[in-house]
């Protein structure tokens, strides 16, 4: 039997979700519904992975052992190739012959290997993130400052014969007629998982079931059309099969009739699980490794710099936690400060490693920040609490790190743009947030403090307790030194948040 090998990224792979609302699930696993019973899928395709980053898994070597004369691969990376970072990023830039390319890097890893055991090669663009606004360009279809990757992937395919499936392009438009056709089972909301039962929960990158069966079936048309071997093993009635024909049962099958709605709890004692901090004016922070989080590492290290700083480790074996628009992994030192009590907490933050990545891998971050929730030590892909950071993210957009940014309603902004250079290993700079009467500042180094954007309750959640301190995620180790919090205007001494003591 004629077997189809599927390698990719998130977008692709099968998905272990099964605590969201609305799963999410990846083309591959859908794609079998489109073939005859002449072939089998076995869809090798890893969440978070790269063209590079997929090459050190077990999935690579099973992928090369497993391939037989006959068989045909489809390779659907760039999603994570044009994230920064040493151990995902490819350039967009560049041909095929061009090192450190995306071309390059799908040429030489896997159309070659693949080619050279007798299998037919066939190439996928990225899905496109759904655009709320329906705007379609940037990050949202994969071109950022690093190159074109679907457009690279094309060129590669037009260069070396290589049929490809065009479903950066496919989702788009497919976007620009469902999202407009007035049928409410019918559009891209419900094609997309969610973390919660809430609108502001959608994940924009990923798909449900239905949005996973619908790429499914755009790239068994994409091959019906390509002129790929592959294609006459499709079953005949594929139009019939078209998702969309019908989208009530496929939104319905999405949903997870186990799902529960997450109810906040108010932390009520201090947490216990890692150690606890005491800075030199006797304050007390307290650790926490909580929200879109792989709890089965040992990722996340809290506690004391040879100096006697305080130093919080994200991501020390891979990644692990994110900044995101729809959620959120940090690993934090925190108090609790009563609603209404103004505030002021500032910190020398000094950049000690980027971890296994080696650089500022998206979607990291660090520094200071202020928010309207806390979960101590607890997976929760549902977190969507607002937040504003006197610190750095790195994303598409603010490739070079942001000087300061929030989150308010599940929309992340950027407050004072760009960093005119990325932050370096051992960098020191002064981070800080603070109160104000309509909100909340943010300032980081030598940049003016950042207000516009800022004027958020931060009692959407929890409306007794903001929660302040510093922070890392995904692939970052920080020390804080010189941490500096007032209190209504004074200096907090010996302030334990967890006990009557003030």
């Amino acid at each position: 039997m004629k077997t189809i090998w599927v390698v990719g990224d998130s977008t692709v792979n099968a998905g272990n979700d099964r605590a969201s609302c609305i799963p999410r699930i990846g083309w591959g696993d859908t794609l079998a519904r489109y073939f005859t019973d002449r072939v089998q899928v076995k869809n090798l395709a890893i969440a978070g992975t790269s063209s590079k980053s997929f090459r050190s898994t077990d999935h690579y070597p099973a992928l090369l052992d497993g391939i037989r004369e006959g068989d045909a691969v489809i390779i659907s990376f760039g999603h994570n190739d044009e994230k920064r970072g040493d151990v995902t990023f490819t350039s967009g830039y560049g041909s095929w012959d061009t090192d450190g390319s995306f071309a390059n890097s799908l040429y030489t890893w896997y159309v070659q290997p693949a080619r050279k055991k007798g299998a037919e090669v066939i190439l996928a663009t990225s899905i496109a993130r759904r655009a709320e606004d329906g705007v379609y360009e940037g990050d949202r279809i994969h071109v950022t400052a690093d190159g074109d990757y679907p457009q690279a992937m094309r060129d590669l395919g037009k260069a070396k014969n290589i049929p490809v499936l065009d479903l950066t392009r496919r989702t788009v438009e497919l976007a620009a007629v469902v999202d407009h056709d007035g049928d409410p089972d019918n559009d891209t909301l419900w094609q997309h998982g969610r973390t919660g039962s809430p609108d502001i929960c959608v994940d924009n990158t990923h798909t449900s079931l239905f949005g996973a069966a619908v790429n499914a079936w755009l790239a068994a048309e994409e091959l019906k059309k390509s002129g790929a071997a592959l294609a006459a093993d499709l079953r005949p009635d594929l139009e019939e099969l078209n998702p969309l024909l019908h989208a009530k049962k496929w939104k319905e099958k999405s949903f997870n009739p186990d799902y529960v709605e997450p109810v906040y709890v108010q932390p009520a004692k201090a947490p216990a699980k890692y150690p606890s901090y005491t800075d030199s004016h006797g304050n007390v922070w307290y650790a926490s490794a909580f929200g879109d989080v792989m709890p089965d590492r040992d990722d996340f290290v809290f506690g004391q710099g040879e100096d006697g700083s305080m130093k919080i480790c994200a991501g020390l074996h891979g990644n692990n936690g994110k900044i995101e628009q729809k959620s959120d992994g940090i690993a934090m030192y925190f108090v609790r400060i009563p609603v209404g009590i103004p505030f002021h907490l500032k910190g020398t933050v000094r950049l000690e490693s980027f971890n296994t990545a080696g650089y500022a891998a998206q979607p990291a971050g660090y520094g200071a920040m202020v928010r309207d929730d806390m979960y101590l030590n607890e997976v929760n892909g549902s977190i969507m609490g607002d937040y504003v950071a006197g610190g750095i993210t790195f994303r598409p957009g603010v490739d070079n790190g942001s000087n300061t940014f929030a989150r308010k309603s599940g929309l992340l902004t950027f407050g004072g743009g760009e960093l005119e250079t990325v932050p370096k290993i051992g960098d020191d700079l002064v981070m800080e947030v603070y109160s104000t009467g309509d909100g909340y500042g943010a300032r980081v180094g030598e940049h003016p403090p950042v207000l516009a954007g800022y004027d958020i309750a931060l009692t959407r959640v929890d409306p007794d307790y903001i929660y302040a301190g510093f922070f890392a995620s995904r692939t970052v180790t920080i020390t804080v030194r010189d941490i500096a919090l007032t209190l209504n205007g004074k200096r907090a001494e010996n302030f334990h948040c967890f006990s009557e003591s003030r």
